[in-house]
């Protein structure tokens, strides 16, 4: 497959997850949007002797969440230029910023930039010996035990700096500076909203090729910089499917934001998320049909007793067979 620009990357990484699961190869490559035919999907391709019709989104978790994550990906650039990786600390770090965020204008921009860096080294070492007596045994790990929050000179908004005394009970590397957007309150119902205007669009095309015979997926991309996962939680996904009997035979989630690509199955068929019996999206897993299914090994060294102070092995949960989600290289 020719792949021009990222929403071919993203509709291929599906299609060779659809080719792994039926081990089937690909044939008879269309692209009828860009090639003027209807219905206009983005691609159409067969696998064996089953025609699939694949219509790809990009989704955002607020509004204007693609020009923000640009504006985010410019300030995180320069950080992880300027700040050592990792810490020379055992803790996890995470830099918040609000989603209102703006780069700081052109004549100041530079040494706005510089005093963030400031801003987290110092405060960094803050956290840090603040926080060197703290007693494991009475902080939940997977909670931030301690932040700070300020402006620094030449932006025009917070951030914050969280802090988690020991990164490998989340797991995380030790060390690591991490970034993550602060979300308003009221996520959940934008997320709906946009949601649901992007069914509205989709659906009603890939129903005209499901009467063709073909079989239908919907295809969400997430671009975030590895700030947020878009998650679907509590009843988001079921409230959509009610509302669209056109939904398509299958909805995946990829989200694109690094060099490696994350393919998750929302939905095949009546089978759907979360009434799948699956973890929530981002959570830590492991495939029962694995050479080795269980806890990872450097869970498993840890004392039992502390695994089962902070229920360590709850963390990691089976996937059905056929779900679980897969990794790609974006190239």
């Amino acid at each position: 497959m020719i792949v021009p620009d990222n929403e071919s990357r993203v509709c291929d990484a599906v299609v060779r997850t659809l080719e792994k699961w039926t081990c089937e190869k690909r044939s008879d490559i269309r692209h009828p949007d860009k090639e003027g035919s209807n219905p206009p999907v983005d691609l159409r391709v067969r696998l064996g002797t089953q025609d699939y019709a694949i219509e790809h989104t990009r989704i955002q978790s607020f509004p204007n969440q693609i020009a923000t994550v640009n504006v985010a990906k410019k300030i995180i650039l320069y950080v992880q230029e300027h700040i050592p990786h990792p810490f020379p600390s055992p803790a996890y770090y995470e830099l918040q910023f609000p989603i209102k965020m703006l780069m700081p204008k052109s004549r100041g921009r530079k040494r706005a930039l510089g005093n963030l860096v400031t801003w987290i080294h110092s405060n960094e070492q803050i956290l840090r010996e603040r926080n060197s007596d703290r007693i494991l045994s009475v902080h939940n790990p997977y909670e931030a035990s301690d932040r700070i929050q300020g402006t620094p000179l030449g932006f025009d908004c917070y951030f914050e700096l969280l802090y988690w005394p020991v990164a490998s009970l989340i797991p995380r590397q030790p060390g690591t500076l991490s970034y993550r957007f602060i979300h308003p309150i009221e996520q959940e119902r934008l997320r709906l909203k946009s949601l649901r205007q992007t069914f509205s669009k989709k659906c009603p095309k890939l129903q005209k090729c499901k009467t063709e015979g073909a079989r239908t997926v919907l295809v969400l991309e997430s671009s975030d910089p590895g700030l947020i996962r878009f998650e679907f939680r509590d009843s988001l996904l079921p409230t959509l499917l009610a509302e669209f009997a056109n939904a398509p035979d299958e909805i995946f989630l990829v989200e694109s934001s690094s060099d490696h690509w994350y393919v998750q199955l929302l939905k095949r068929d009546e089978a759907h998320w979360p009434n799948t019996g699956m973890p929530e999206l981002g959570g830590f897993y492991y495939d029962p049909n694995s050479p080795a299914p269980g806890i990872p090994e450097w869970l498993a060294s840890f004392p039992q007793k502390m695994r089962d102070d902070f229920q360590l092995d709850s963390m990691y949960t089976p996937f059905l067979p056929g779900w679980a989600p897969i990794t790609y290289d974006k190239n």
